[in-house]
């Protein structure tokens, strides 16, 4: 039997597992840039209304139930492995989507911090189940958003 969680779920027939990764490094000890991927508010806070982000029974804990919604956008899931200073995992949970659920389904998304020369190196992973004429699509959506969250990161670890 197959997990409604993370990696684990079914991939409809005919789609494609996808993976994006982004990496960049942060002029910021990890310390800082951790303490900031893990807090709640840096989540809950930073929402542009109606979208939002719920953690229900806990804030950054394996096994806190999460939800990101709004327009065009539905992301129950539930953190999973945490090791604290360098890695976070979060599994979306069967039903998840983005746009439609007929077209995208992530799946997972992980975080994993490390020293580098001149900072800290962030590496982002966003798994997912992807209709064949979104893919395309969903793959420069992916690049665009991820350097944005990358300026992002930057300008919040910098204060």
């Amino acid at each position: 039997m197959t997990s409604l969680a993370g990696p684990d779920q079914p991939v409809p027939p005919g789609w494609r597992t996808h993976q994006h990764v982004q990496r960049f490094v942060t002029p910021a000890p990890r310390e800082r840039v951790w303490a900031w991927l893990v807090d709640p508010a840096t989540f809950t806070d930073t929402q542009i209304p109606p979208w939002r982000v719920e953690f229900l029974g806990g804030g950054f804990d394996e096994g806190t139930v999460t939800t990101h919604h709004g327009p065009g956008l539905h992301l129950p899931g539930v953190l999973g492995e945490i090791r604290d200073g360098e890695y976070r995992d979060l599994q979306y949970l069967y039903g998840a989507w983005a746009v439609s659920f007929r077209l995208l389904r992530p799946t997972r998304l992980q975080i994993a911090v490390a020293d580098a020369p001149g900072g800290t190196e962030v590496e982002v992973s966003i798994d997912a189940h992807v209709h064949p004429r979104m893919l395309r699509l969903w793959a420069l959506s992916q690049r665009l958003f991820w350097r944005r969250f990358e300026t992002w990161t930057g300008r919040a670890v910098a204060a």
